[in-house]
């Protein structure tokens, strides 16, 4: 679907289609009511935001944007992927920015589980700047020296509180 196509990059969303980021909603039990007002552009508009801000995050570690890597399926075929915990961080993040923004009215509760999953979507990206962590597929920088490799710099950034 030519929607799901970030107008920067011109590769596919991290946080994957329109409709993941809706089971994700779904999930959250937010109402019908408010599930009818959620629109692809909408969606399309976050899933942008946030695929910029990880892509701020990690661009001190590998290059940016990430892109999806061939991958050999059971079937056979071969298919193009993002790394896994980039996707679900993404989708995540994606699903409760657009909660938090558009929707004021929400109960204590919901509200507080969504802080709750950003939060943790936030973390699971800025884990992936560590030097222990790979995203699978994506070149690594080395902003220290040429000589050095990657994998035994510090990291760039340390985690900020939360």
């Amino acid at each position: 679907m030519a929607s799901d196509i970030s107008p920067t990059t011109g590769e596919v969303f991290y946080s994957g289609t329109y409709q993941a980021i809706i089971e994700v909603l779904r999930v959250l039990d937010i109402g019908e009511g408010k599930m009818s007002k959620v629109t692809q552009p909408m969606i399309n508009h976050y899933q942008e935001i946030t695929d910029r801000q990880v892509d701020a995050i990690l661009s001190e570690v590998c290059q940016t944007p990430l892109r999806a890597m061939n991958q050999v399926q059971p079937s056979g075929l071969t298919k193009r992927v993002l790394p896994g915990d980039v996707v679900w961080a993404a989708r995540y993040w994606t699903a409760g920015e657009l909660l938090l923004a558009e929707f004021q009215q929400l109960e204590q509760n919901l509200t507080e589980q969504i802080t709750i999953m950003v939060n943790d979507a936030k973390q699971s990206v800025y884990a992936m700047t560590k030097p222990t962590h790979r995203v699978p597929g994506q070149r690594r920088k080395s902003n220290l020296s040429r000589t050095m490799p990657p994998n035994l710099q510090p990291p760039a950034y340390l985690e900020p509180p939360v």
